[in-house]
């Protein structure tokens, strides 16, 4: 039944979006090619696939003044990244906010941080850049929305309406951050998840506030719980910097560092996006980005789900305590 109820709110946010979508892309393509892009981009926008059929390599170019196509993939990727156990909470609770489980909070907690904060630092950043959000023609509320669009699209959707090569270095680096946190547990995209942005730092809070237990929200978070934040979060760091190093070190003169950390978070957030590295990166940089993305992809999760195996089957053992110096 849970599962059922998932096809259809999926079936319904993407219909919906087709829909949105529908409206500016058949006056320009036509009946049939405007609806069947509309449906594919709006699956690809929900999936945070990023995938898209307007050619040349493009993506959404043609489109980074159109209002309606950027807010609409900008509200399937949301609600694509934040999963589905979350919609289906907020639509049980749309009455009661108050009754929301602590995941739903932290879930919408961050996102809205990182939507706020990262929208902020793009206008900023990139607001006058004559390549990008700065080229003629663009009124300040072209370059808001654009704002938006990027810092949503690089949690792992993939899809740019500005070129990401054109990007200032610093932009680059937020960008890189945003990504490698990706969307959140349960959902279609990508990253480290919000959730555990939030337990990383929490945990840091609480150390320095001489806490024994790690506390959000008026809620103590398990210590598993926190391990496997650690853990997760070391090992994708290890494969970024792993990918990033190989990539810097084999690429001609012109590959410079920023554009190869981008490459390499974004493969392994599975965003997809692009600052020009891949295309001159030959057959083995290509190689590595493809283990880069499968293990983006697939590694994390595994790693956390062998581990809930295991613990079950583990004896209960007490050592005793070992004091160390650290720091």
């Amino acid at each position: 039944r849970l599962s059922l109820w998932f096809f259809l709110m999926a079936l319904v946010i993407e219909l919906t979006g087709a829909a949105l979508l529908a409206s500016r892309l058949i006056p320009r393509y036509g009946t049939a090619r405007g609806l069947w892009l509309s449906l594919f981009t709006a699956v690809s926008a929900f999936c945070n696939a990023g995938f898209d059929l307007f050619g040349n390599g493009d993506s959404l170019l043609a489109f980074r003044q159109d209002p309606v196509v950027l807010w609409t993939l900008i509200g399937l990727i949301q609600l694509g990244g934040m999963g589905f156990a979350v919609i289906l909470e907020l639509l049980r609770h749309r009455k009661s906010l108050g009754r929301l489980s602590l995941h739903t909070k932290l879930v919408l907690a961050v996102n809205g941080a990182l939507l706020v904060g990262g929208s902020l630092a793009v206008f900023l950043l990139e607001g006058r850049n004559p390549a990008t959000l700065g080229r003629e023609g663009m009124t300040l509320w072209d370059r808001v929305t654009g704002s938006v669009f990027q810092a949503v699209t690089c949690r792992t959707a993939g899809f740019a309406a500005v070129r990401q090569d054109a990007l200032n270095d610093s932009t680059k680096l937020i960008s890189c951050l945003m990504m490698l946190v990706g969307a959140s547990p349960a959902s279609t995209g990508g990253g480290i998840k919000t959730t555990t942005l939030l337990v990383l730092i929490m945990t840091v809070v609480s150390y320095m506030q001489s806490k024994n237990d790690v506390e959000i929200m008026k809620h103590k978070i398990d210590k598993l719980a926190v391990y496997r934040t650690l853990t997760v979060t070391l090992l994708s760091l290890t494969a970024v910097i792993l990918c990033f190093s190989v990539l810097y070190f084999t690429l001609p003169e012109d590959g410079r560092g920023v554009q190869c950390l981008f490459e390499a978070v974004s493969a392994f957030s599975t965003a997809g996006l692009s600052a020009g590295i891949t295309e001159i990166s030959g057959t083995p940089g290509r190689i590595l980005l493809i283990i880069t993305m499968f293990i983006g992809r697939v590694g994390p999760v595994s790693l956390v789900l062998s581990m809930l195996v295991n613990s079950a089957k583990r004896k209960n053992i007490v050592y005793p305590d070992g004091q160390i110096i650290v720091g």
